[in-house]
């Protein structure tokens, strides 16, 4: 099959042949339609800060198709079926597994940088990462919900746990972030605060039903700012990882309030514990993708009309051109959200 591979110690994907492995019994053979460029990849390809842990290395986490082949112990699906491809690997026997919360795994990681992924023609996986793809969602937008939007609504409704009319603010809106926007308005946020550096980013922001737009200038206390324009926040997600944001964030909160830490960023964090973070009982807590929830509780959204992502495609690409969109991902050519690769184009 034709693959974007990542040979060892290069910053650029190289078009290759590779061979299939034999199907498992318990895996499935997927057509890959559609795979969707994603921040992490950037981080994997152009500058190296994370590593898979095979060669031939296949990246892409973002993946939906057509199922190709079934092994012998396959009972939940069948050639033709439409899917699409959890983001998160995980051991699939431990505890947390069990329980549905795959996330939480001792041996958790992410499609192409553990095993194969979706930057290739075909993809071989264990069943249990597929979920069915209604024919009414395209293979693109399907595509995206495997961490895009996923990683997003589990940090929102799961860690975040909003509520109905939940004053909310999302600090960075970019693939993540403008999906956090979008999942807010559609579980009933009251008003959506998008934070971020870029004004692209807060249009975006804007398009997906955010209700104010701060533009962070250098030495802004965004915690000041959003307590003024607010008057207080319920929810409050970060996917920037800029810490110093964070921190002073903290007395942005109203009693109860949550904070949700998404990003990972370079520096050291450090949260004040001022007396009000205790007597007003505000919880911080991380959220690290999603489990297996998320994805058929994001489809039934789609179908209910509630969340529509038309707006996060892009551009519909070849396979060789990867490299591409990957830089223009980077460099925010034309304000993109997401970029997705068809193998078959």
């Amino acid at each position: 099959m034709k693959a974007a591979v990542l040979p060892q110690g290069s910053r650029s994907l190289e078009i290759q042949e590779l061979d299939l492995p034999s199907l498992l019994p318990n895996q499935v053979k997927i057509k890959v339609k559609a795979c969707g460029i994603c921040g992490s990849d950037i981080h994997l390809v152009l500058h190296g800060k994370m590593k898979a842990s095979y060669t031939p290395c296949v990246p892409g986490h973002e993946t939906s198709g057509v199922v190709e082949e079934v092994g012998e112990q396959v009972t939940k699906f069948k050639k033709g079926d439409r899917v699409v491809v959890s983001a998160g690997t995980s051991c699939g026997k431990c505890k947390h597994c069990l329980a549905g919360r795959e996330n939480l795994c001792e041996e958790i990681g992410v499609l192409g940088f553990n095993q194969r992924g979706g930057f290739a023609e075909y993809l071989q996986i264990e069943e249990r990462y597929l979920h069915n793809l209604p024919d009414e969602i395209p293979f693109t937008e399907g595509a995206i919900l495997a961490d895009a939007v996923s990683t997003p609504y589990h940090a929102i409704k799961y860690q975040g746990e909003i509520k109905p009319g939940d004053t909310v603010a999302i600090i960075g809106c970019g693939g993540l972030g403008i999906h956090a926007v979008a999942i807010a308005k559609a579980l009933g946020a009251g008003r959506i605060f998008a934070v971020d550096i870029d004004s692209g980013s807060l249009e975006n922001a804007k398009a997906y039903g955010a209700d104010e737009l701060i533009l962070v200038e250098k030495n802004m206390q965004v915690g000041k700012v959003l307590k003024e324009k607010s008057g207080g926040i319920d929810l409050l997600c970060d996917f920037s990882g800029f810490m110093p944001n964070i921190e002073n964030s903290v007395r942005a909160m109203n009693r109860g309030g949550r904070i949700v830490l998404v990003g990972i960023g370079r520096n050291k964090l450090e949260i004040p514990m001022p007396f009000f973070l205790i007597e007003r009982q505000i919880r911080i807590t991380g959220s690290y993708g999603s489990d297996r929830r998320a994805i058929p509780e994001l489809i039934q959204l789609y179908k209910d009309k509630k969340l529509s992502l038309t707006k996060s495609i892009s551009g519909i690409h070849k396979l060789e051109d990867t490299n591409e969109f990957l830089h223009a991902l980077e460099e925010k050519k034309g304000n993109p959200i997401r970029f997705i690769i068809n193998p078959e184009l």
